[in-house]
């Protein structure tokens, strides 16, 4: 039986335990930031998911990196390899099959207009291929993603290069600091990876040093003209105006459904050159990066190497991928291969 003075000092105990109890609750919400109804819903990035840091990661900032591919070979292994030495998660989706008559009646698109360039059976099947792996980043609802060929190479510093791309993108959009993806949200298409870009004085454009670029005097192909009007081991970002080859190109959630509606009807030479065209033209909103931080991979000379566009336009390959798989090829304007360092153990700049 409990005396009056026990039942006493057990409810000042109750007392104080529930004074405890509310201190501590008002203390815990305290913690948490007031809602404020007009603002945005992001009102600061944090520093450790800055963007330029979000960019570095193991999809280069974007929501995917997909790799366009027609069946395991050389080109996937190396790619993976390359993925693999450089911490990059790359998926790689079955292509579908392509009917005979669907590729004809793609070729044939614009027959009747001479004014039309129209492409080869190898280009159409090539185009064809990208536009379902577009379509596949739409019925995905991906917010972004990044398209690349099974042949391409990079830098081994790639994720510490993307760093230094978004923030001269962003730059370049002219992009709030309080708007936290890694390259902005004012592009359908940014054009990482490709054979060349045209440059001239009046180009609204941004310069940002990179440890990793190719300098002049290493640089190759038909551009060459052009990257050297630029200031030397520097990069630069820019509306997009004449890119050729789609060896990495990135799509935002809208950019990828304006490519299917502006690029998905053929009437072209191939799928990169009408893309060009299209970003030249300013119905997409295309930004370009020079030089490029992706290029194909070559196998070495002597093997004759056929591409999937020469195979499927009926060009035949006397080696077979066990003669030249194994021996070192090599990457223009890419300072050090991400796919030789993994395989070889070497660089392999062609020069």
């Amino acid at each position: 039986m409990l005396r009056p003075g026990m039942l006493f000092i057990q409810r000042q105990y109750l007392y104080l335990l529930i004074v405890l109890i509310v201190l501590l609750t008002f203390w815990y919400i305290s913690l948490f930031p007031r809602w404020n109804p007009e603002a945005p819903y992001i009102t600061s990035v944090p520093e450790a998911h800055a963007p330029r840091e979000t960019a570095g990661n193991a999809t280069l900032g974007f929501q995917a990196i997909l790799a366009l591919s027609n069946r395991p070979s050389w080109r996937t292994r190396g790619l993976l390899a390359a993925a693999n030495y450089t911490g990059l998660d790359i998926q790689i989706p079955p292509q579908p099959p392509l009917h005979p008559d669907v590729i004809d009646a793609f070729w044939k698109i614009g027959q009747d207009d001479d004014s039309i360039r129209r492409p080869e059976h190898g280009a159409a099947v090539a185009w064809l291929a990208h536009l379902d792996l577009i379509k596949f980043v739409v019925q995905s609802n991906l917010d972004t993603a990044l398209i690349m060929e099974d042949d391409v190479d990079w830098d081994v510093s790639i994720r510490e290069q993307m760093k230094l791309v978004s923030d001269a993108v962003r730059n370049f959009t002219k992009t709030p600091e309080t708007q936290g993806a890694p390259y902005g949200r004012a592009w359908d298409v940014l054009w990482i990876g490709h054979c060349g870009e045209y440059w001239a004085e009046g180009f609204e454009t941004v310069f940002f040093e990179d440890p990793a670029v190719c300098p002049h005097s290493k640089y190759l192909g038909w551009a060459k003209q052009y990257i050297e009007r630029l200031p030397d081991y520097r990069r630069a970002v820019y509306q997009s105006f004449n890119p050729v080859c789609t060896f990495a190109y990135a799509l935002s959630r809208e950019g990828a459904r304006s490519v299917l509606k502006y690029v998905g009807g053929g009437k072209g030479e191939a799928f990169d050159i009408k893309l060009m065209e299209t970003c030249k033209a300013k119905t997409l909103n295309c930004i370009s990066v020079v030089p490029e931080l992706f290029h194909q991979y070559f196998p070495p000379e002597s093997f004759a190497v056929k591409s999937e566009v020469e195979i499927g336009n009926g060009e035949h390959m006397e080696s077979n991928e066990a003669d030249f798989e194994n021996v070192m090829g090599s990457t223009e304007n890419i300072l050090e291969s991400a796919r030789c360092r993994a395989l070889f153990g070497k660089s392999c700049l062609k020069v």
